[in-house]
């Protein structure tokens, strides 16, 4: 059966444009004769047809997961969250006896980075975990709001730690944080990929199409990195006995304030501004190994170095946020004929 075909537009009544439906499709998606179909005119200038079972309630998808021998629990996690992610409503995971804390270990650690995956059923040998919020309940933009403020927040308690402002009692906190930040992230990702499936229509997570997700996605992806490194920063600081030098702490909070403006941006997408951001961004990256240079002189080079390293890949991360936005800038400007679609 071809996936792609021609048809001509007839007009029938003099103001009705027909174009007919192969016969082939409509068995497979079981339209027939007196069916009412829904059309979607895109921004991208592609106009969609719903046959009305894609209307029903979506089918129920599960998956089984066994436990085998041999690997950590990393592993498993990284199975069931991908599980997460792809779409599945229901996961079991089925383990041997000897493995019940294993399973319950890895059950625990998935519920605590997946928003509405729970632990409905546990018996001898086999656990199911349940989507039990509907995806569509948190929109991408406010869980990339909610995002924002943990991250900014985070960056915050931790330059406060290194101007004296805040005891060290707070980077545990910020550690813990990061914990929010990922569940977020994974919520986003998730509801992305089941729109590029087919299973969520764009505009119900306030996409005007498609062709928005992978800019999304390299959004908030720039977001969770620039937390973990905050957190790689604050575990460095909860360690370190040494003085911080004025000058480094001084370094860090310019580094701040200029990753701050580039988040922003995320609410109020400007070229101009992704620009002048884009450009202080590359001058901080020289800046950052200028002062780890100086820092040599001082004996601080080494043991400071995680700190260095920290600001250096914080800046890099922005910078992609910055390369996401304008991308992202870019998609709605080429949109097709969006000036005219929007006034529709």
């Amino acid at each position: 059966m071809p996936l792609t075909v021609k048809r001509r537009v007839q007009v029938t009544g003099g103001s009705t444009y027909i174009v007919s439906l192969p016969k082939e499709w409509a068995k497979l998606l079981e339209v027939n004769k007196g069916d009412e179909v829904t059309l979607e005119l895109g921004s991208d200038g592609l106009i969609k047809i719903r046959p009305p079972r894609t209307l029903r309630r979506p089918q129920q998808r599960q998956v089984e997961i066994t436990l085998s021998d041999g690997y950590s629990d990393a592993v498993f996690l990284m199975e069931v969250l991908s599980s997460y992610l792809a779409g599945y409503d229901t996961i079991g995971i089925t383990f041997k006896d000897g493995q019940s804390e294993l399973a319950e270990r890895v059950a625990n650690q998935v519920k605590s980075k997946a928003i509405g995956l729970e632990l409905l059923d546990e018996s001898d040998g086999h656990l199911v975990l349940r989507i039990v919020v509907d995806p569509t309940s948190i929109s991408p933009q406010s869980a990339l709001d909610n995002m924002i403020k943990v991250v900014k927040g985070m960056i915050d308690d931790v330059e406060d730690v290194l101007k004296g402002l805040k005891g060290k009692d707070v980077l545990e906190a910020v550690v813990r944080r990061d914990d929010l930040v990922d569940k977020l992230y994974l919520y986003i990702f998730k509801q992305l990929n089941l729109a590029l499936q087919g299973a969520l229509e764009p505009r119900a997570l306030g996409m005007s199409g498609l062709a928005e997700a992978i800019g999304i996605y390299s959004e908030v992806k720039s977001l969770e990195r620039i937390a973990d490194q905050v957190v790689s920063i604050a575990q460095w600081l909860i360690e370190y006995q040494g003085r911080v030098s004025d000058s480094l702490g001084k370094l860090f909070s310019d580094v701040n304030e200029e990753v701050k403006r580039v988040i922003k941006l995320t609410g109020d997408i400007r070229p101009e501004a992704i620009r002048d951001s884009y450009e202080a961004l590359h001058k901080f990256s020289s800046r950052i190994y200028s002062e780890y240079v100086k820092a040599r002189s001082t004996g601080c080079a080494n043991e400071c170095y995680p700190l260095f390293d920290g600001m250096r890949r914080i800046v890099a991360q922005a910078v992609d946020l910055l390369e996401a936005l304008m991308g992202l800038y870019m998609i709605r400007g080429a949109s097709f004929a969006g000036a005219d679609l929007a006034t529709l």
